[in-house]
């Protein structure tokens, strides 16, 4: 095994271990103050109620924030910088960006014990969620070129939106990552649990950029098909109603219909997981929790609609968007002494 798989194995291994711990983390040695009760999906519960929130409570994870995001920011450009090539070897940047991991991750449970909260106390919970939505969308964009993004077929997105997409997703993916990694204490709940150990897999592909683990197509499509799993288990253990079939069988079509593709397996294995998909997705709306038949259920089979229709129209809404940017003088003259060369990271 090649020395950058072993640190790409330990970086899984030491994630779960961290992740692990956070439910010994809140047993044995965090104070859990007493929260307001949850209003609904607008409402982030783990959070100090407002007359509790101090100026000190709020610096306690902004100012920590704010240095994380601005040194992985700044690791990530001297990493391009630095002109490393795409190969199975670690510069300095790339250990820099794995160290500073490491230590805010340790910040942030000395945080949470000391002050519990996040940034959620000053912004919408939408924000988190909506920041990794639109890396996914992201994530689409750029691999419509080689799985393409319906079923197998490429569909037709400027170039210029393309190689922008490519140039600086790094930069919005480190700051989606890092903004819900602070947003959330580190408390022990299944979906933050889960959540915590998405993000530090996050932070692994971003530290481990310009290497051949990065882009490599199982690992790659892995982290985001952890989205369906993460999504799931947080609408299953937060709402009352069955709005998680909607996550689970939205983001299950997102990987029947696209994401698939990219794994470079044979049409029958494809048709066998479509038709497991189908006879899945039925079963979910068709059948309560606990095996109780209704047809009614079928009623809102449209669910699974919503997620893929979201993400799907947001990758030509932002690929007009940014073909729009790329007309802007500074950005044309950008692309036309790059070559439109696609850089990523």
């Amino acid at each position: 095994m090649s020395r950058i798989w072993k640190v790409f194995w330990w970086m899984i291994a030491a994630s779960a271990a961290v992740a692990a711990f956070i439910p010994v983390f809140d047993t044995y040695i965090l104070n859990t103050p007493a929260l307001l009760p949850d209003t609904g999906a607008s409402w982030y519960y783990w959070k100090l109620p407002p007359d509790q929130a101090t100026a000190i409570t709020r610096a306690s994870a902004w100012i920590p924030y704010l240095i994380h995001q601005v040194l992985l920011w700044y690791f990530i450009f001297k990493l391009r910088a630095s002109g490393k090539r795409w190969d199975g070897t670690l510069n300095r940047w790339n250990w820099a960006m794995l160290g500073l991991t490491a230590f805010m991750t340790v910040a942030h449970f000395v945080q949470t014990a000391l002050f519990y909260d996040g940034l959620a106390q000053d912004v919408t919970v939408w924000s988190s969620q909506y920041s990794v939505i639109v890396m996914l969308v992201f994530i689409l964009m750029m691999r419509n070129a080689d799985r393409g993004l319906f079923f197998g077929k490429k569909v037709k997105l400027p170039k210029s939106s393309l190689v922008l997409t490519r140039r600086w997703h790094g930069f919005y993916i480190a700051w989606a990552t890092t903004y819900t990694f602070w947003f959330h204490p580190m408390v022990n709940e299944w979906a933050h649990v889960i959540g915590f150990f998405y993000m530090f897999l996050l932070f692994g592909e971003i530290a481990l950029t310009r290497t051949n683990v990065h882009m490599n197509k199982y690992w790659t499509t892995s982290l985001e098909v952890l989205v369906l799993i993460h999504g799931s288990t947080v609408a299953l253990l937060t709402q009352d109603s069955l709005i998680w079939t909607m996550f689970f069988s939205g983001f299950l079509t997102i990987f029947i219909a696209t994401q698939i593709y990219g794994l470079g397996l044979s049409k029958r294995t494809i048709r066998i997981a479509s038709a497991a998909y189908l006879g899945v997705t039925l079963y979910r709306y068709t059948f309560y929790p606990g095996g109780t038949f209704s047809t009614e259920r079928l009623a809102d089979i449209h669910q699974i609609t919503w997620i893929p229709t979201v993400e799907y129209a947001l990758v030509f809404v932002f690929a007009g968007v940014l073909w729009a940017v790329s007309l802007l003088p500074p950005v044309k003259r950008s692309l036309e002494s790059g070559g439109q060369r696609p850089d990523t990271l």
